[in-house]
This record gives C-alpha cells, sequence and structure tokens, in this order.
C-alpha cells in the first residue's frame, strides 16, 4: 500500500491541485500545458495505488466513478447522489472509499465529500404515524392524476438513469418523458462541488400487518436546493410477479410515485435511492407497494408505510 509521499511527483501534484486548488481536470489542464485526459488519468493512477487491495474489490468503472467523487469532479447534484448511494449499498465500494479519503485528507483544503456509512436497520427503531393507524386504501376508481418521479432505484444496478415518469390513471392515457443520464438530468453550470450531499432527515417504514418483519431506514438527502431519498429495507418476500413502488402519499386523491425498484431476490433485502420531485414537502407518508401493473394508477397493497418529512 503507497503513501502520497511514495507517489510520482506527477500523480501527486495532480492530487494536491485538484484538491488543495479545488481545480477541476480542464482547469489544472490549462494550467500545466498538458490534455485534461492526462489530469484524469495521473489522478486516477494515484488513487489506484493508494488502497491497491481495496481497489481489487471495485469494478473498474466504479472506481472512476468513485475517484471523480472523491476529487470533487462530479458535476451533477443526481451523480453525486447516485456515487453516494452506491456508496451506501455496496460495502467493498465503501472501504476502498473510506480509505482514499484518510490518504488523501491531508491534500485537501478543506472537507472531502462525506462517504456514507451503511444504512443500519433495526426493528426496534420507535415509529409514528399521522391521525393514528394508517387507514385503507380506497379500491374505487380516482380522478386522473399525474405522477412524477425517478425511474430505478440506482444503488443496485451498473448505471443510473433519471427519468420523470408522467402517469394518468382512472383511463387517461399515460407516457413517459426522459430526463437523460444522471450526469445531465441534474447538471449544473459548470461548477463541481466537494461537500456532497446532506443528511436532512432519517425515516421509518414499517409493516402494517400484524407480526409483519419488513423494515426499512430511510435519509432524506438534500444538496443544491434538490433532495433524494436513499432506503435500505430487509426482510421483503422475493419479488416473483410482482415488484415493489415507493410512494408518497396523502389520500386516495393526493398521491405521486416515486420509482419502480429492480427485482428482489432470495436475500430479501432492497437499496437504492432516486430523486424527489419538487412537490415532495405537501405529502406526510411514504409508502412501498406491492405492483403487477406496469403503470398503476393509484398505489397497490401496502408492504411498508410510515411518515414522511423534509425536516427543517
Amino acid at each position: 500500500m503507497s503513501t502520497l509521499d511514495e507517489l510520482p511527483p506527477d500523480q501527486r501534484a495532480a492530487l494536491s491541485l485538484l484538491l488543495g486548488q479545488r481545480k477541476s481536470y480542464g482547469e489544472l489542464a490549462g494550467v500545466l500545458g498538458i490534455s485534461e485526459r492526462a489530469v484524469h488519468d495521473r489522478a486516477h493512477a494515484a488513487l489506484a495505488v493508494l488502497a491497491p487491495r481495496q481497489a481489487r474489490a471495485v469494478p473498474a468503472g466504479r472506481r472512476e466513478e468513485i475517484g471523480d467523487y472523491l476529487l470533487g469532479q462530479q458535476r451533477g447534484v443526481a451523480e453525486r447522489m447516485a456515487t453516494r448511494t452506491y456508496l451506501a449499498a455496496d460495502e467493498p465500494a465503501r472501504a476502498w472509499a473510506q480509505e482514499l479519503a484518510a490518504k488523501l485528507a491531508p491534500l485537501a483544503s478543506g472537507a472531502l465529500p462525506s462517504v456514507p456509512a451503511a444504512a443500519a436497520i433495526s426493528s426496534d427503531t420507535p415509529v409514528g404515524r399521522p391521525n393514528g393507524a394508517p387507514g385503507r386504501l380506497s379500491a374505487s376508481p380516482l380522478p386522473s392524476s399525474r405522477l412524477g418521479g425517478a425511474l430505478l432505484l440506482g444503488g443496485i444496478v451498473a448505471a443510473i438513469v433519471v427519468a420523470v415518469i408522467l402517469l394518468s390513471g382512472g383511463g387517461g392515457s399515460s407516457h413517459a418523458k426522459s430526463a437523460g443520464t444522471s450526469s445531465s438530468a441534474a447538471s449544473t453550470s459548470g461548477k463541481t462541488s466537494t461537500t456532497g450531499p446532506k443528511v436532512a432527515q432519517r425515516l421509518t417504514l414499517k409493516s402494517p400487518a400484524a407480526g409483519g418483519s419488513a423494515i426499512a431506514l430511510v435519509e432524506i438527502l438534500s444538496e443544491g436546493g434538490k433532495r433524494a431519498f436513499y432506503m435500505a429495507a430487509e426482510h421483503l418476500p422475493p419479488s416473483k410477479g410482482f415488484y415493489y413502488a415507493i410512494w408518497l402519499y396523502n389520500s386516495p386523491s393526493s398521491f405521486e410515485a416515486l420509482s419502480r425498484s429492480p427485482t428482489v431476490t432470495s436475500n430479501e433485502k432492497l437499496a437504492g435511492g432516486a430523486l424527489l420531485p419538487s412537490n415532495a414537502g405537501s405529502f406526510h407518508e411514504m409508502l412501498v407497494t406491492r405492483e403487477t401493473a406496469g403503470k398503476p394508477a393509484r398505489p397497490g397493497p401496502i408492504v411498508l408505510s410510515g411518515p414522511f418529512s423534509l425536516g427543517g
């Protein structure tokens, strides 16, 4: 395992300027008179040898993503939130990022982007519900409703695509409007950030069934005026012939679809997150439901539920 002092001078200089002066790859390329790719390659070559044992357990594409995250080179809020979600869900990646952060800290002029801890779920976590006991969802047809959200829980897929899904219930038409990849869906004006998302709120979802063991911990993340959620759930039945969906909910006529999860396997766990819509603060409950319809007009049978708040 190498130390900073053992790095070749050009690699150490690249890290020092990127972290100490908070420069982008492009800005540093102009200063050094080399290509932007050359700056990138020097920095990432240094990262690869600072913690090689942990690096071998992380796919090459993910190593590049994590390196860009720690060096403050991800421009979009969605990119940074997606990487944070991945780190929280993947232990080898998290271990490598933590080792790198410890090695890089002496070069940084400020705090490095935070490496999230694995979500800890405890069945003893207290949880309350608005208005007492949960009510039944109405099975009657609903008036046409617009449901918006982000598609795909990014912590358990290789690439995150942030999209906006527009669904209409009550016999209305449905269509989807893509917002592109996560790097373009919430990109800023070229500025980078090294602070990363902040945890604004922690919520707990529990099974409404008597004796149900399913449980989820939800973190509400905030950065640059945008919010996202990260969910870690366990004791969920494998999703065979159905899928799990996440919703914000007020009443049978007031709800919003957030995301559709990938398949839950025999490990009975679900982990990942997505961006929250701008009107999320108007909802008071979060649901995880079982769904069989490709575009559900309203939430299906509730698997997990709990009070929702953006905090502050």
